[in-house]
């Protein structure tokens, strides 16, 4: 498996974005603004695209998101191969803050990743989510 990082929104990640979100969560509102000011990264397993994410600046932090892994390649450390990814691009961008907005029922796997909760949970399109960070080192 290998990652490549994209400054705009590749059509690799809008596919993995559609199958995971759209079709088998159901979220209508998946692309937005925000995939205009990103980085994105996807993951490829040969030339197959697996998994993908987002990260953006936002005041002081880097804000990760739209952590997506297609459900045949779940459980292969391909969520951990994406964060670290996003992580490294950060720090070379002189990032040392990162926030997500994770899903509740995922946010075990952000903690092993090194992740804590702060503020309330909260909902997006009835969703459970939790805002969860990390300081990460130059």
């Amino acid at each position: 498996m290998h990652t490549k990082t994209y400054t705009n929104l590749p059509q690799e990640a809008k596919e993995i974005r559609i199958e995971v979100f759209m079709k088998e969560q159901g979220f209508e509102n998946e692309f937005d603004d925000i995939d205009d000011i990103s980085h994105h990264i996807v993951v490829f397993d040969n030339q197959k695209p697996i998994g993908t994410c987002r990260f953006f600046k936002e005041n002081d932090h880097y804000t990760i998101g739209r952590v997506a892994v297609l459900k045949e390649y779940r459980k292969q450390h391909v969520g951990k191969l994406l964060l670290e990814s996003a992580e490294k691009e950060i720090q070379k961008l002189n990032g040392d803050l990162i926030v997500v907005h994770a899903q509740v029922r995922v946010s075990p796997f952000y903690e092993i990743q090194g992740y804590v909760q702060f503020g309330q949970i909260d909902e997006d399109e009835g969703v459970p989510h939790k805002w969860m960070k990390k300081k990460i080192q130059h």
